[in-house]
């Protein structure tokens, strides 16, 4: 379940987001499947296996099902919510 707080504009904040590690993802997909809003995809950074990355980070609802659902603990939650937003979707525009 997630643990929302309102900002100063009155929109919903994620206490939690998903931040996936790369290194440790085996593109297995149980993140994309255990994801609601299908906010996370495979995608190709150019490794043997694409990996699990938040391509839609603004569906995101903070769950942290797709945690739940990594075996290999390549997703964690983290509490910096707009560190990780800015950074997903900086990837997001480069590529």
């Amino acid at each position: 379940m997630s643990s929302n707080r309102t900002g100063t504009d009155g929109k919903k904040m994620l206490d939690r987001f998903p931040w996936i590690i790369p290194f440790s993802c085996e593109g297995c997909g149980d993140c994309i499947e255990a994801c609601p809003t299908g906010s996370i995809e495979l995608v190709d950074l150019g490794r043997k296996v694409d990996k699990a990355r938040v391509t839609n980070p603004d569906t995101c609802i903070g769950c942290g099902k797709c945690a739940q659902a990594c075996v290999v603990g390549a997703v964690q939650m983290t509490s910096c919510v707009e560190k990780a937003l800015q950074l997903y979707k900086e990837k997001t525009r480069l590529g």
